[in-house]
């Protein structure tokens, strides 16, 4: 019996312990920690839950007994939706949230912030593991609820030897607690792509995070599409939940590609699956944007942040016709920082609005447990001015109104 995406249901399924599970580490699954001891997690359904108590059956002739066995089952059946939360990643240097800021998280009523505390990065000269960027903060921000977020480069868990990984977790969790003083988050995340190769490495790792954060604290993924889609192929992470992350899913190297960023019909064929994905999910959407530089025909920089009015100020020529988003430089120039050679070519890529609420759409019965999160990214004032709160509310009103038909 396989669960409605989109709800959570009172109903009580069995499903194949191992459907999804393609790695040797069977322990990675769900629910190993001490806390969880109910058994649902692990698949297996004990008989004390699926158990339906029913008055003696001297008390009932047989018709009463069989109408009161189904008004058991279908009452045991009703779904209840899903409820959406709104977040927001923060993923600069420096957390200094500002007055434009504030408004707009109190505007969307969003008290969650997924905060970049340090990125992992492999360091080939000491042969090791090496925070970077890590984060400085500015006053308190008592006022939301922090999930430090950790960024771990691929190549750190390709390197990475397994006599290393219990330090590395070990020190992950240090320099959080190094960063933020007295911080008890309710939930930690780390963020890697990670690849069929470094699956077996970035996997024990979580585990060992896991099993070293408190009772009280959640451990999460990040998730991309075709992990989403495949996990028969890519693994289960053994985390409490999975962020999906809903963007960057063109290819930014395509001088033809129409916008990396949020490319929904590339999107979809990762969404066309009937199985719910065994880990509670939460979404993330983009709200950002940047130019693509094209020199001789290859890409080689990203420009966050690009406008067309910029582009245009320099004299470039747009290779489009009105609306187009594709311009070529006519002249050498700095620009922002960039030193741009007369033929360099740009692709302009931004998220509208429609593109959100479409975005959300797709995003139907595919929410899993009692609660969501929808979080956008990321939260910078000179970003959410291009994204009015009304546009956000109704990406949220669309979610919310998708998953609970």
């Amino acid at each position: 019996m396989e669960l409605t995406k989109g709800v959570k249901s009172r109903c009580i399924a069995t499903p194949p312990t191992n459907r999804y599970i393609a790695t040797p580490y069977r322990k990675w699954g769900i629910g190993n920690r001490k806390s969880e001891v109910s058994g649902l997690s692990s698949g297996v359904v004990p008989s004390e839950v699926s158990r339906i108590s029913l008055p003696p059956t001297s008390a009932f002739p047989l018709p009463t007994l069989m109408l009161l066995f189904l008004l058991g089952v279908l009452s045991a059946c009703t779904p209840e939706p899903t409820q959406i939360e709104p977040a927001f990643y923060h993923w600069q240097t420096e957390l200094n949230i500002d007055s434009t800021e504030q408004g707009y998280l109190k505007a969307l009523d969003a008290r969650r912030l997924y905060v970049k505390f340090f990125d992992v990065a492999w360091n080939e000269a000491n042969n090791e593991a090496t925070p970077q960027a890590s984060l400085e903060r500015v006053g308190e921000r008592a006022d939301y609820e922090i999930v430090p977020t950790v960024f771990i480069t691929n190549q750190t868990m390709l390197e990475l030897p397994a006599t290393q990984r219990a330090a590395l977790a070990d020190r992950v969790l240090q320099k959080i607690k190094e960063l933020w003083p007295g911080l008890e988050p309710v939930e930690i995340q780390l963020d890697c792509d990670w690849t069929e190769r470094s699956r077996e490495a970035y996997f024990q790792l979580l585990e060992l995070v896991r099993e070293r954060l408190p009772l009280t604290t959640k451990l999460s993924v990040t998730l991309r599409l075709h992990q989403y889609r495949y996990p028969e192929q890519t693994g289960i992470p053994p985390a409490d939940r999975a962020m999906l992350m809903f963007y960057n899913m063109g290819d930014l190297t395509d001088w033809q590609e129409s916008n990396s960023i949020l490319n929904l019909e590339k999107a979809k064929p990762y969404l066309q699956t009937t199985a719910a994905y065994p880990l509670p999910l939460d979404f993330a959407l983009p709200i950002f944007n940047w130019g693509v530089l094209f020199r001789k025909g290859k890409m080689i920089k990203l420009m966050p942040g690009l406008t067309a009015k910029a582009l245009l100020d320099i004299d470039a020529i747009p290779l489009e016709q009105e609306g187009g988003h594709r311009f070529e430089i006519t002249k050498s120039t700095y620009l922002e920082g960039y030193y741009l050679y007369r033929g360099d070519q740009l692709r302009l890529e931004t998220i509208r609005p429609q593109q959100l609420e479409a975005a959300a759409q797709l995003l139907r019965d595919h929410a899993t447990g009692e609660k969501a999160y929808l979080s956008f990214y990321h939260l910078d004032s000179t970003l959410i001015s291009s994204f009015p709160v009304a546009d956000l509310q109704k990406c949220l009103k669309t979610l919310r109104s998708l998953t609970n038909e």
